[in-house]
């Protein structure tokens, strides 16, 4: 089956940027419609940024339900989910009960291996397939932006026993269940977050940090967790061609990985590379032995899913193909191309 994602959902593009790349510099057609689209896009740039910076994993949830309005939003918000949702086949099981619940799920799901107590769950199924499991990252961290858009706090949960974790929760499935998505309202709005453990205790470079002028670096009043600069995950034409901010910032192109190193990753490894090719954009993870693969695919869509908005709305459109991939031969040993952003 082939995948490919198109972000649609988020926003409306009436314009696009071709790109290549060659020497180390980006060679820009149509520059002067870029910069139009960059002029009129920043507000709705830096709109996206604020929301991505927001986003932190909810650990401690207030003791008390989601009220009829907000589990009325968040059931018509699935009814409104990206297409890949219904292509993939991507299922979302509604746990009400969760505080009833979180004890009996002790040792089967949790986050840095720890069960988190939460009003209400919901548990994301896929079949057994790749693809379907970067569909759970991209789907399900959409669902997380918003959800906290209202005020609604979230956690991905690691699944440790799909048919142990199923039977208890009497899911009448054959699908697997990939994940699961604590909800409910925050005891605290701070603390930044990773994908299911916890990270590095450094503070998040800001673009202040990077050397970029007029930035408001006081964005947060709790803790953050470390991220990669964004020439630190990127390679322009070829592998290991890393590219100046010099030349991200001719094209504005350095708005967008900002926005993607905010994405969260399991144990915030952050495994991603990127490399801007001719036409396209390779998705190269890291292979470790000790993250599993069902783990890995889900960091690509949730990368997938930041990347993407950052670049639609710097005014780059371009869709995802996750499958029938041809892997570039200078991708090395211990990475795994896992999808290619076509312009």
């Amino acid at each position: 089956m082939s995948h490919v994602l198109t972000g649609s959902f988020l926003f409306s593009y009436n314009y696009v940027l071709i790109l290549g790349i060659k020497h180390n510099t980006f060679r820009v057609k149509n520059i002067q419609k870029y910069m139009r689209i960059g002029k009129q896009s920043g507000g709705k740039v830096m709109k996206s940024l604020k929301l991505a910076e927001k986003r932190h994993s909810v650990r401690d949830y207030k003791n008390k339900k989601l009220n009829s309005d907000d589990l009325k939003t968040l059931s018509l918000l699935l009814l409104d989910a990206p297409e890949l949702m219904n292509s993939s086949g991507v299922d979302f099981f509604f746990v009400e009960e969760g505080e009833i619940y979180a004890p009996l799920l002790e040792r089967l799901a949790g986050y840095n291996g720890i069960m988190i107590s939460a009003p209400h769950y919901y548990v994301l199924l896929s079949d057994a397939i790749t693809n379907d499991y970067k569909a759970v990252g991209y789907i399900g961290e959409w669902f997380v932006l918003n959800a906290l858009k209202q005020g609604i706090g979230s956690c991905w949960l690691e699944v440790k026993d799909s048919d142990k974790l199923k039977s208890i929760l009497h899911i009448d499935s054959p699908k697997e269940a990939v994940a699961l998505l604590a909800v409910g309202y925050a005891q605290k709005e701070h603390q930044y977050s990773n994908l299911f453990g916890k990270g590095n205790k450094e503070s998040l470079f800001t673009l202040a940090e990077m050397g970029y002028p007029n930035i408001n670096t006081d964005l947060s009043q709790g803790p953050t967790s470390y991220r990669k600069s964004i020439t630190e995950f990127i390679y322009m034409n070829e592998w290991g061609n890393t590219p100046d901010i010099s030349d991200l910032e001719q094209i504005r192109l350095h708005e967008a990985l900002f926005y993607m190193r905010l994405a969260p990753s399991y144990e915030n490894r952050q495994p991603w590379m990127f490399v801007f090719r001719e036409d396209h954009i390779d998705l190269a993870i890291e292979q470790h032995e000790s993250i599993s693969p069902i783990i890995r695919a889900v960091d690509a869509g949730i990368a997938m899913l930041y990347m993407e908005v950052g670049l639609h709305d710097t005014g780059i459109a371009g869709k995802w193909q996750l499958s029938v991939l041809e892997p570039p031969a200078d991708i090395p040993d211990g990475y795994e191309l896992v999808g290619q952003y076509n312009f």
